[in-house]
């Protein structure tokens, strides 16, 4: 049976072939966008670990592109009172199938106004609804706990917006392959981080099983990680209270309420927010027993070393830190990781029919 484990591990293979794929899947924008030069904001419509992905993107567009790029969920975007004609409205669903999603793509397109999904499925109700489909090309993630599913939204919104600039001459033919190296240096490092995350957890294990909750702390690019890392955590190991904040935010309220039972993971990745990181695993080593840094800076031999080596990829390469966690900490707990085929529905499915219609 393949594990969750494979699928993180499948990870460098799929964002390699993204890469070496950018032009030939992104060609397809010259069929719905008349004028690239034209576009002057983009929006990013996801939720979920969709949403986490392209809260790690945006960034990258925003610097390529040079235009602003915002990230909304679809009940935000929904309530929205003005539409920008120029905008490009970008869907982005992993299973393509939220409901909520293709109603969104049903009133931009009613506008005038191009659509593009992202997802994994071409014939699903997003990608069908959409005037264009761009695959993140996994092909099927035998988990609902997304992984390799994660990396590859991230990576495919990043492509999307290096063609955008590359047709909007923002950037260069040569600046586009430049990018295009660095995402694969990125994608080198996957296997080193998930060996690293593995060992790192097999020696902290025991302080780790304990918590009774983990925050996950992480800016820019990484904040995105960071919520992701708690969204897996809670939804893999089902036995601990996590949260994901940005790194400045963090250090306000949410430290009054954590105990000795609890814990922070702060992502950093050695130049951006590197004071908020430091103080912060200080503080959770001191005054809670237990705090990690996971990036180049650690404070001790209880942190995980993570190298990026990338300079606009890092997001792909602290991605797997958090998704061995929560595997490794359901495995430690004896809670059952079992694929989509053969995972008994949870009671809350009766309720939330976020996916359907």
């Amino acid at each position: 049976m393949v594990t969750m484990l494979d699928c993180i591990r499948r990870s460098e293979s799929v964002c390699h072939s993204i890469l070496d794929k950018a032009k030939e899947n992104t060609d397809c924008l010259k069929n719905v966008i008349s004028d690239f030069k034209a576009i002057d904001e983009i929006f990013l419509i996801a939720s979920g670990s969709s949403f986490n992905s392209s809260s790690s993107a945006f960034q990258f567009i925003e610097e390529v592109c040079g235009l602003q790029t915002f990230v909304l969920l679809p009940n935000q975007f929904s309530k929205k009172k003005a539409l920008n004609r120029n905008a490009l409205y970008i869907f982005v669903s992993q299973t393509g199938t939220s409901s909520l999603v293709k109603k969104q793509i049903g009133k931009i397109k009613e506008s005038g106004c191009p659509t593009i999904a992202v997802t994994d499925d071409a014939k699903s109700p997003i990608a069908t609804e959409a005037d264009l489909n761009i695959s993140i090309q996994v092909n099927g993630e035998e988990y609902g706990f997304r992984t390799v599913g994660v990396c590859a939204t991230i990576l495919t919104l990043q492509m999307i917006g290096l063609r955008i600039a590359l047709e909007a001459g923002k950037i260069s033919e040569e600046e586009f392959n430049e990018h295009i190296a660095d995402g694969h240096k990125a994608v080198d490092n996957i296997p080193k981080v998930i060996e690293d995350s593995l060992t790192w957890f097999e020696n902290n294990k025991e302080d780790l099983k304990s918590l009774r909750s983990l925050m996950y702390y992480g800016g820019g690019e990484l904040y995105g990680i960071a919520v992701e890392g708690a969204l897996k955590l809670m939804e893999t190991a089902k036995l601990y209270l996590s949260f994901g904040y940005e790194a400045e935010d963090g250090i306000h309220g949410p430290c009054y309420a954590f105990g000795k039972d609890d814990a922070i993971i702060f992502l950093n990745d050695g130049e951006n927010d590197v004071e908020y990181a430091s103080s912060m695993a200080e503080f959770s080593k001191k005054e809670l027993g237990r705090g990690y840094m996971f990036g180049p800076l650690v404070q001790d031999e209880k942190d995980l070393k993570i190298v990026p080596s990338s300079r606009h990829f890092r997001a792909l390469e602290f991605a797997p830190s958090v998704q061995i966690m929560a595997y490794q900490m359901a495995m430690v707990n004896d809670v059952e990781v079992l694929p989509l085929t053969l995972r008994i529905p949870h009671a809350s499915t009766k309720y939330f029919q976020t996916h359907k219609g």
